[in-house]
């Protein structure tokens, strides 16, 4: 089985996703969750740039479609729709989750192979 690593270059998409999807992004040494946003942008505001905030293994299941989310499937002919409890199990190629709620849900990098 293969195994990724999802992350995030952009600090500002790695904040909306901790505050508002409770994610948990490892960053160096640092641990960036909800509970830890003010000493993260305290560290920023000094100057400390991380290159990637990775996702953290707890945070994993965050990535996974849900009914409600607006997404964009690739497949054949790449459509957007919104998931309902029928389309579960999914049997698409790929889903790109673009909503959740109602708000932005930023999709991170993936590495490894």
């Amino acid at each position: 089985m293969s195994k990724h690593t999802y992350f995030y270059t952009d600090p500002i998409a790695a904040l909306w996703m901790v505050k508002t999807f409770r994610m948990k992004l490892v960053a160096g040494a640092f641990c960036l969750q909800p509970e830890s946003i003010d000493a993260f942008i305290e560290q920023f505001g000094r100057g400390v740039r991380p290159e990637r905030f990775v996702v953290h293994p707890d945070s994993l299941a965050v990535l996974d479609p849900k009914a409600g989310d607006v997404v964009e499937e690739t497949g054949v002919k790449t459509k957007v729709k919104r998931l309902v409890a029928k389309d579960f199990p999914l049997t698409g190629i790929g889903y790109q989750i673009l909503q959740r709620a109602g708000r932005p849900f930023f999709a991170p990098d993936r590495a490894g192979a």
